[in-house]
């Protein structure tokens, strides 16, 4: 351990040896995957691999805690890269391999949480928040290039590419396991937050970070075994107020209002709905620094409308889409969101505008047909019928 390390402890107390709490962590982790059952560490050609990732990712986070650099190792993509290439080829579920990954996290987190009782209390959450971050990109950088390679490796097999496919992929991987990771880490800082300032809101955020977590593996396995990546268990509105109730912070007013028969909505188009509202609000909850957020959803025999409109700072100057149409954008990294959404509307024969200038808020709206082979049976009415 470096001075920095030195530093971080009580006075005439020594932090554990590293690889002492990388071999602890470990333990832990190859037990729980055996109790599930899990060929990776039943198989030993298949837990010699695991196991060293699981080492350096071990050693990256645990290093952050006592002050270490935070780095992910350069050749981590490449390595895990050519790991999913070879799972592929030993035909190892990619569900088992995103089990492995939430194992490791829980591991990993709770090793953490007891090795940080060698710090002092003020440095005890900072340096705990730094290493779950470095564990949460050491962990992502590792599965995504994996995917990679166990994508690439199963098309080549197969002899097909479909662009249309892997486009779907890409914003099933976004919206879905994307949207979940980044959900844990914002109630990790909002816990963090709270435990900063002492004021403590009446949700857990602890428990909403490992429900998000949960969910991850849950999408995942569902992506991969072809279903639906999320079917919705209650209505619009229930969702759309958990995800906001679990995302926001502060005093941000958030008022969703859904008009007509949700019932008129084909099951896939209402998980499309839910998640272009949902990035909307993930959006304007990252930038916007808005006091308020009408969401409105209005269905319709024949199409669905939404809008969701903040008070918040507006939109740049700059524009960040080159569709002609004068869309824009909050900053350049928000790019893959905004596209995301509207892939999703257009893939559905739809469209979808982004409005809204400097200082004067921002409007997400959107509409999408619905052809009459899409309606469930009994969805009839004309325009004059329509309320909103």
């Amino acid at each position: 351990m470096g001075a920095s390390t030195e530093q971080g402890t009580r006075a005439g107390e020594q932090p554990p040896a590293l690889e002492q709490l990388v071999d602890t962590a470990l333990g832990v982790y190859a037990e729980a995957l055996r109790e599930a059952g899990s060929p990776l560490v039943l198989r030993p050609e298949l837990w010699h691999s695991c196991e060293r990732q699981g080492r350096e990712i071990l050693t990256e986070c645990l290093g952050a805690l006592y002050g270490a650099d935070e780095d992910v190792s350069r050749d981590a993509e490449f390595v895990s890269m050519a790991l999913g290439v070879r799972r592929s080829h030993d035909e190892v579920s990619p569900v088992d391999s995103v089990h492995a990954a939430r194992v490791l996290f829980d591991a990993a987190v709770t090793t953490m949480q007891e090795a940080t009782a060698v710090l002092p209390a003020e440095l005890a959450l900072p340096r705990l928040m730094i290493a779950v971050r470095t564990l949460h990109r050491a962990i992502s950088t590792r599965v995504g290039a994996a995917a990679i390679g166990y994508d690439s490796a199963t098309l080549r097999g197969v002899g097909e590419v479909s662009n249309q496919r892997r486009h779907q992929l890409a914003r099933d991987l976004h919206d879905h396991v994307g949207s979940s990771i980044g959900l844990a880490l914002r109630c990790l800082d909002l816990y963090a937050m709270e435990q900063e300032t002492g004021v403590h809101g009446s949700r857990d955020r602890l428990a909403d970070a490992r429900q998000a977590l949960r969910d991850v593996f849950r999408l995942t396995r569902s992506l991969v075994s072809g279903l639906r990546a999320n079917e919705l268990h209650d209505n619009l509105k229930q969702e759309i107020d958990s995800y906001s109730a679990a995302a926001s912070t502060g005093p941000v007013d958030v008022r969703t209002r859904i008009h007509g028969d949700e019932t008129w909505l084909p099951e896939r188009f209402r998980q499309e709905v839910f998640l272009v509202v949902r990035e909307a609000l993930r959006n304007a909850f990252a930038h916007a620094a808005a006091e308020h957020i009408d969401i409105s959803v209005s269905v319709f025999p024949d199409a669905v409308h939404g809008v969701v409109a903040d008070d918040g700072v507006g939109l740049p100057d700059a524009l960040a889409s080159a569709d002609g149409a004068g869309h824009r954008a909050r900053s350049a990294s928000d790019g893959s969101g905004l596209i995301a959404m509207r892939q999703r509307v257009t893939g559905l024969g739809g469209t979808l505008e982004l409005a809204g200038a400097r200082g004067q808020g921002t409007e997400v709206r959107f509409r999408i047909p619905l052809a009459a082979e899409d309606a469930p049976a009994g969805a009839a009415g004309s325009a004059a019928e329509r309320t909103v």
